[in-house]
């Protein structure tokens, strides 16, 4: 439990610090990303290192094994049901705002300006739509840093630490409203209930699937952002 504790309260404390210095480069895409995830890559991974090292969590615990069932075609399986994975967060994050807006009797104007409002202003802050190529590869990158440097303390620690006093459903739920506060109170997004729904799915998904299950989920769910802010920003 310390140890996942230690773990969250470093990265929300360096986002937290980050933000309250003023520091943050907007003008510097890549060195943003770097200073932002840069950080939580290293405090995740030291926190694994720890967590094998000191025997607190077993590999099964920390999802660092995919399970049995997910082996039994062998490696080849196992990456097609990761790919399975990331597919399905991409297109379910892709569907539902697009259908929520379309069952609301929204224009097809309409959508797309709801689109630049929010998704595009959320992944390509103040450019100008619509978005370079160099851009879109950025925004790609971090959509693959964020799930690496955030599935492991809020799935790898956060959920095995839960699940020894409390059921999966509930260790889901933790997992889910501790996502939705780091997201709203550190990094600074929206109160959406969005990202409560999120890290409730991935806390599952990591229970069944394992961590590279949780983290192909997480970056399906950033992709399909990113494809809705591109389509927005070349609209």
């Amino acid at each position: 439990m310390a140890l996942m504790v230690a773990a969250i309260a470093a990265h929300v404390g360096w986002i937290l610090a980050l933000r309250a210095s003023g520091l943050e480069p907007h003008d510097a895409p890549v060195l943003r990303v770097a200073l932002i995830y840069g950080p939580g890559l290293i405090t995740a991974g030291a926190a694994l290192l720890v967590a094998r090292r000191t025997g607190l969590f077993t590999p099964d615990e920390l999802g660092l094994r995919m399970p049995a069932w997910a082996m039994r075609r062998g490696r080849v399986g196992a990456g097609m049901l990761l790919l399975a994975i990331f597919l399905a967060g991409m297109l379910i994050d892709i569907a539902v705002p697009l259908l929520t807006m379309t069952a609301n009797g929204m224009s097809y104007e309409e959508i797309l300006a709801h689109l630049r409002r929010f998704e595009y202003w959320y992944t390509f802050g103040r450019l100008e739509p619509p978005p370079p190529a160099w851009a879109i590869g950025l925004e790609a990158v971090t959509s693959i840093l964020a799930p690496l440097s955030e599935e492991v303390p809020y799935r790898a620690l956060l959920v095995p630490a839960t699940l020894s006093v409390l059921s999966r459903s509930s260790a889901a739920l933790v997992s889910g409203a501790v996502f939705f506060l780091v997201h709203w109170l550190a990094f600074g997004g929206a109160p959406h209930p969005a990202y409560f729904v999120h890290g409730w799915a991935f806390a599952w998904v990591f229970m069944v699937a394992g961590l590279p299950g949780s983290i192909a989920a997480h970056a399906g769910v950033c992709f399909g952002v990113l494809a809705l802010a591109t389509f927005a920003g070349w609209s």
